[in-house]
């Protein structure tokens, strides 16, 4: 899809790579941008985009850790780094990791935690009691980036044994719905996905996917005394190397108890007239400086 900035006559357009429901000509509009000796094609976030699924802990069967660790086995993020940008991969790479490639604190894939394997989920999945309670994924259809997210979780979550409901609206439905902390059958949710700046993530003191706030917390609601000690420790750290131990074991807790499903890392392209000068780069096209060579 190409996204013109509102207001610019001048043709500075964000390109994104197309979903599952996209339009199959986006490629060759890429191509062409590419291809096109006055078009620049440029990545300006060199950190790229981090994609998520939340799980919601309040309600069941997401408040029972073993169900979410079931789910968090299962995830293999090429899957969803294909459907929703594209079968190049030099545009994406996996993140089994809560701090992001790239950022201070990533050391590494914990593939210990996440093995990417549906065999070994269908069998914690069994062992942990889910006795079949619906699971009900509030996903969008006009969100390229996201949309294709959720199926492919609905796909997996099916085939590891789950009673998926996939329930597909706009964005802006699902952003309404998930501030319900309601049970499913009064209008709640069980899961949703999302993307956002990697560098956004890599601050152990405002990540909301580390952070174990509860309700005071982001969506989803993650409660935990140990991670919010860990945050503390962090903060108000002495040193780097015990600031370090304290990041580490926040980013490991808070993946081995699902907070959060990291999906994968990627990146967008924008593309700007080369005769534009002034473009800045950062987590989005700012139009502040830009101006006709």
């Amino acid at each position: 899809m190409l996204h013109r900035v509102r207001g610019d006559p001048t043709g500075f357009v964000s390109v994104r790579p197309p979903g599952l429901r996209s339009d199959a000509t986006s490629w060759a509009k890429i191509g062409r941008l590419a291809q096109n000796r006055d078009v620049s094609l440029d990545v300006i976030d060199p950190s790229g985009r981090i994609a998520l699924m939340r799980l919601n802990h309040l309600q069941p069967p997401f408040n029972d850790v073993r169900v979410r660790q079931a789910v968090r086995l299962a995830v293999q993020q090429e899957d969803y780094m294909r459907a929703s940008q594209g079968d190049d991969s030099s545009a994406w790479q996996t993140c089994r990791n809560l701090w992001p490639r790239g950022t201070l604190y990533y050391a590494g894939e914990q593939a210990d935690l996440m093995p990417q394997d549906p065999g070994k989920a269908a069998a914690a999945l069994k062992a942990s009691g889910y006795s079949g309670q619906k699971v009900v994924i509030i996903n969008p259809t006009d969100f390229p980036d996201i949309g294709p997210l959720g199926q492919v979780t609905a796909e997996l979550l099916r085939g590891v044994g789950m009673n998926i409901d996939l329930v597909e609206s706009d964005w802006g439905t699902v952003i309404q719905r998930r501030n319900s902390r309601e049970p499913i059958e009064k209008g709640g949710w069980s899961i949703f996905h999302t993307t956002g700046g990697a560098t956004a993530y890599a601050n152990p003191a405002i990540s909301p996917l580390v952070r174990g706030q509860g309700e005071a917390g982001w969506f989803g609601w993650w409660t935990s005394s140990d991670a919010e000690a860990l945050a503390e420790e962090w903060l108000y750290a002495a040193d780097d190397e015990t600031r370090n131990k304290a990041a580490a074991r926040l980013g490991r807790l808070a993946l081995d108890e699902v907070a959060t499903v990291p999906l994968g890392q990627f990146t967008l392209h924008t593309a700007y007239r080369r005769s534009l000068t002034g473009i800045l780069r950062g987590s989005a096209p700012y139009p502040w400086g830009v101006r006709r060579a």
